[in-house]
């Protein structure tokens, strides 16, 4: 059935076909395709725009690992500032531990309260009754400041007696 379709239908439609009875078929000039600028500005664009990605990149890969560079310095500083604020630390404490203090007044020559007293600041009334510390007994080693030979101070200062009672401390 479709081959008698398309024969019926090749016969009621007419060809439009040239006729070959003109006198002479002309010839024309068929000018080639227009040139096509735009593939070559666009190839010239991708090629501009890709080199200046990858310099883009290389300036920021290297202003990062200069970054890194920084970063790593200064936490190397904060290291070594953190470890000098742990000695100074650790030193106040130890000067300022209870047994530094009292070895320090025991230098200077300074004995142990027996009895306190306060004094309110807000009306000055002293609380407590303060007697005056006495230095437990025992001897004090009292070096020369001479050197002379002993028997030349001897023979030039009298003797004295032994007292239990350390030296006053003069001014340094």
């Amino acid at each position: 059935m479709s081959q008698m379709t398309s024969a019926a239908r090749a016969g009621a439609r007419p060809l439009n076909r040239p006729t070959t009875t003109t006198t002479s078929t002309r010839l024309r000039v068929v000018t080639g395709a227009p040139p096509q600028h735009g593939r070559a500005a666009f190839s010239i664009i991708c090629a501009t725009l890709l080199a200046a990605g990858l310099i883009g990149l290389l300036l920021l890969n290297t202003a990062l690992a200069q970054g890194s560079f920084t970063l790593h310095d200064l936490r190397a500083t904060s290291a070594q500032l953190t470890d000098a604020q742990d000695a100074l630390t650790q030193s106040l404490q130890r000067s300022e531990s209870p047994a530094n203090l009292a070895a320090s007044a025991a230098r200077m020559g300074m004995v142990p309260a027996q009895s306190v007293a306060f004094l309110r600041l807000s009306d000055g009334k002293v609380i407590g009754v303060a007697k005056p510390a006495e230095a437990p007994p025992g001897f004090a080693v009292i070096p020369s400041q001479t050197s002379a030979p002993a028997s030349a101070q001897a023979q030039a200062k009298p003797a004295k007696p032994a007292s239990n009672t350390p030296p006053k401390p003069g001014p340094r």
